[in-house]
């Protein structure tokens, strides 16, 4: 027997149809995980310990800094629906709620162009393996992110994403 549920006035009911979900995969994620370890070897070896490191701050931080700034400048809207994350394909500040696809999309364009214009704009007085490690965390962090991207291009134009720590999916209203 099913009870029907008293709704006021003012409420609102959102109904969501999942279009597309991509799960996480762990094997994958380890892989991912091991071209930096890799990475990072390869500085050990070189004596370049801090340039990884180093990078594996600074370009999240810098993400960070072009979401707020990006929100607080276009969108005009706070950004207590965002928080910030570790887990492949979404390592750093992602939105907890839905976004449109067409938004977040967007978004990441700005994300990928900026930030690799500043990191050109220190050349002169950064040593070039530093901004190459910066230049490769960036890549590194991004690609994930344009592969789920690509793989929902599909539904670019209505489609709202729901990001998850076990997957990511894409919902239409």
């Amino acid at each position: 027997m099913l009870r029907e549920q008293q709704l006021s006035k003012e409420s609102t009911v959102y109904h969501y149809r999942l279009l597309q979900r991509i799960h996480s995969n762990k094997k994958l994620i380890c892989i991912y995980w091991g071209l930096l370890a890799v990475l990072y070897i390869r500085d050990l070896i070189h004596i370049q310990p801090f340039y990884l490191l180093f990078a594996l701050i600074a370009i999240p931080a810098l993400h960070t800094l072009l979401i707020c700034l990006y929100y607080m400048l276009k969108e005009k809207r706070p950004l207590s629906q965002w928080t910030f994350q570790y887990q492949l394909p979404w390592v750093g500040f992602i939105p907890t709620n839905y976004i449109a696809l067409r938004r977040i999309i967007k978004l990441h364009l700005h994300i990928l162009w900026i930030t690799v214009v500043i990191c050109g704009c220190f050349f002169p007085w950064l040593p070039l393996d530093l901004i190459a490690r910066c230049l490769i965390v960036h890549v590194w962090l991004m690609l994930p992110r344009y592969i789920v991207f690509y793989r929902f291009r599909r539904h670019h134009e209505s489609g709202l994403l729901k990001i998850n720590k076990q997957d990511t999916s894409c919902y239409a209203q």
